[in-house]
């Protein structure tokens, strides 16, 4: 890896990349953190910070799963399989298994890819996901994995998607 230079006064000191990108993600969280509390203290920012994500990454995680107004989520949407759901979201991760009754994880990851959405094959044929799938007794599923960038805009085009796609496989 290299190296990033850092000034300090007279002299130049040398610092892992990697701290640098540490350094980055907090100063990220600090500023994201200081948009809703005033504060020179950066631990208090920082925490301030973590617990807006959380909270979001938890808004979007009810919506993908139960849907809103005018929009179906994954839980109710035919021909979806939400694997591994817990109903308690406090204990989740922004982080879904889904597949389609008809249609198969590479199918699908190449459907959201035509409509522009990301999503990830996960199958047990692969040796980065074999171990992990097969613990849990899986042979596959459609990684979603959104992130607290992401807006409830978002979350519905990928329903609305995710709907267009099941209506097309099906039989």
């Amino acid at each position: 890896m290299g190296r990033a230079r850092r000034q300090t006064g007279n002299r130049e000191r040398r610092r892992p990349f990697s701290a640098q990108v540490a350094t980055e993600i907090v100063n990220y969280v600090c500023w994201l953190g200081s948009q809703f509390r005033q504060s020179s203290n950066r631990r208090e920012l920082f925490v301030c910070g973590i617990d807006h994500i959380e909270r979001h990454e938890r808004a979007l995680l009810a919506r993908m799963l139960n849907g809103g107004e005018g929009i179906t989520g994954l839980r109710s949407l035919p021909n979806i399989t939400v694997f591994l759901d817990y109903e308690d979201l406090t204990k989740r991760d922004l982080i879904l298994a889904i597949g389609f009754d008809h249609l198969g994880y590479t199918d699908a990851v190449r459907e959201y890819e035509r409509r522009g959405v990301i999503v990830y094959e996960r199958v047990a044929a692969s040796i980065y996901s074999r171990r992990m799938l097969e613990s849990f007794g899986m042979d596959g599923a459609i990684r979603v994995s959104p992130l607290h960038c992401n807006s409830v805009a978002d979350i519905d085009r990928f329903l609305q998607v995710t709907r267009q796609i099941s209506e097309a496989a099906a039989p």
